[in-house]
């Protein structure tokens, strides 16, 4: 092998790295999270023939108990 040979390769390694480390830096996470899973959070109680269902927007608290008027609403409609 030659002197230098050492030399070229090791440059071609570096290279190789940093173009490596370059596409997972730049196509890395976006730092947003639009994902709605996990967002809210259902629990059910029953108190003898009688059972209440409360929902838990996981992101701002809001606590909110279905019963026979609210069936089949949206989350945003339910009072």
């Amino acid at each position: 092998m030659h002197k230098g040979h050492w030399k070229e390769r090791a440059i071609y390694l570096l290279l190789g790295a940093v173009a490596a480390l370059a596409v997972v830096f730049l196509t890395g996470a976006d730092g947003t999270n639009t994902s709605q899973i996990g967002r809210y959070r259902m629990c059910c109680t029953t108190r003898g023939s009688f059972t209440e269902i409360s929902v838990i927007d996981t992101t701002n608290g809001v606590v909110k108990w279905y019963g026979g008027s609210s069936d089949g609403k949206p989350f945003d409609q339910v009072k």
